[in-house]
């Protein structure tokens, strides 16, 4: 770290910081109002920025918003005389790194200095072992180019200029939804895509839901309603879960697919289908088959062309475009600039067998996109640790709980390993580690690093 810049209208604090931090070797710049702090912010370019939260012209949070709109870059540390939570809150959530109260402790702020040069040379080093976001993807596209996704994108190739029902097997969280979306926006993208999942809508309403209903059809039925069904028009019907729609809907849904006609609850007049049906299981329809739980006929209607959607276990090799397509997806959403993802975090994601497919692929990712701060994703040491062994192989865990250590980890084993090396000298070990002999011992009493583990 060279540059510092203090953005504060406390004159004899900025003078007194600016001395304090020239005597250790840095490039000192300061500013006594928002304005003049965001031009010397651009100017300059600091590694670490001291941003005083009540300023004349414009409050901390809002310099720091404006800073992250204009993209630029250092460490930011919030310094205020006034304990203000929600001003907290908001300057964390726009990437301040710290907060300070004044008067300022320098002792402190050495400390806080320390772990913000040690945690950007670990951020240095992960950069440097990292794998870089570079491609670039459409919205709710079907991402991967391993063999079996690409049968699946040849299959809705086929089907599409089709009015052909259409079966979608694989298990949860594998994207039927997405096969289904694409297949209709392939075919007809300007008619409605009418998504019923039958296992989530309560079974005595999925018949009036499906269908519709006429006024006076049963109690509280006060208007006549137009059932999903008719509303599809020469679009797409996704009947997702099509295991748990009940056997006495199957009779009638057989109906409908066969005479491509249907009457509401309650009424008595045939309105025409016109379109096409998608379902979609996670069960194995063939097996429901022979328990007598599904009726064979309707299975033979809907599987006149089946895709399969393999698990993401079976193809891991797309692993890495997934993750790159949901962070650019999740960089949009969440505001964040994240464009190069740890290796070994990338070889933990593929190592991993993902029970849960694509979807919890997506929710681990969104979760570490909102702990990163950076560039650099920074995967959940909860999901980590959570995973049993035999997930990862032994080397990417070893290597992973080294990046999932707290920086005071970090730092105590650091200090621990400058000790043993110089033989518990403290006058070069403080050479090594550029402190003061006050720090060192302070840090060795805060860490409760002993003898016996340094010898």
């Amino acid at each position: 770290m060279e540059k510092i810049l203090i953005i504060d209208d406390d004159h004899a604090l900025a003078r007194t910081l600016k001395l304090y931090f020239q005597s250790k070797g840095f490039e000192v710049t300061t500013a006594n109002n928002a304005q003049e702090g965001i031009k010397l912010w651009q100017k300059e370019e600091p590694d670490l920025v001291l941003l005083d939260v009540q300023l004349p012209d414009m409050d901390g949070p809002r310099v720091l918003a404006q800073a992250k709109e204009k993209h630029l870059k250092g460490d930011v540390i919030m310094i205020t005389a006034f304990q203000d939570t929600e001003a907290t809150l908001t300057a964390i959530r726009l990437g301040a790194v710290d907060y300070l109260y004044k008067p300022l402790d320098l002792d402190a702020l050495d400390l806080l200095l320390e772990k913000i040069i040690l945690q950007k040379k670990e951020r240095g080093r992960i950069a440097r072992l990292s794998h870089v976001i570079s491609e670039t993807f459409k919205p709710h596209q079907i991402v991967g180019r391993s063999s079996g996704i690409l049968h699946v994108i040849k299959s809705i190739a086929h089907v599409s200029g089709t009015p052909t029902s259409v079966l979608i097997e694989g298990e949860t969280g594998t994207g039927k939804e997405l096969v289904a979306r694409t297949i209709h926006h392939q075919s007809s993208p300007e008619e409605p895509f009418v998504g019923i999942n039958c296992a989530a809508i309560v079974r005595n309403l999925l018949e009036s839901e499906l269908f519709g209903y006429e006024k006076g059809a049963f109690t509280g039925a006060s208007r006549r309603k137009i059932g999903k069904l008719e509303y599809a028009a020469q679009g797409t019907v996704f009947l997702d879960e099509i295991s748990e729609l009940p056997m006495e809907l199957q009779t009638k849904f057989l109906r409908v697919l066969q005479e491509r006609e249907f009457q509401r609850v309650g009424g008595i007049q045939n309105i025409t289908f016109h379109a096409r049906i998608i379902a979609a299981t996670n069960s194995s329809l063939d097996s429901l088959v022979k328990k007598g739980s599904f009726r064979e006929d309707l299975y033979f209607r809907l599987k006149v062309f089946i895709i399969k959607i393999p698990p993401l276990r079976d193809r891991k090799e797309d692993i890495v475009s997934l993750t790159e397509y949901f962070l650019n997806q999740l960089n949009k959403e969440l505001h964040k600039n994240i464009v190069r993802i740890p290796k070994v975090y990338l070889e933990a994601l593929r190592t991993y067998d993902w029970p849960g497919n694509v979807r919890e692929l997506q929710n681990v990712l969104l979760r570490a996109a909102i702990l990163s701060r950076g560039e650099v994703l920074e995967l959940d040491p909860a999901w980590i640790e959570q995973k049993e062994p035999s997930h990862f192989h032994e080397e990417i865990v070893e290597e992973i709980q080294y990046y999932t250590k707290s920086l005071s980890e970090v730092e105590k084993e650091h200090i621990k390993k400058i000790l043993q090396y110089t033989k518990g000298n403290y006058g070069e070990a403080c050479r090594i580690l550029g402190v003061s002999r006050p720090t060192l011992r302070k840090k060795i009493r805060d860490y409760n690093i002993v003898q016996g583990e340094v010898s």
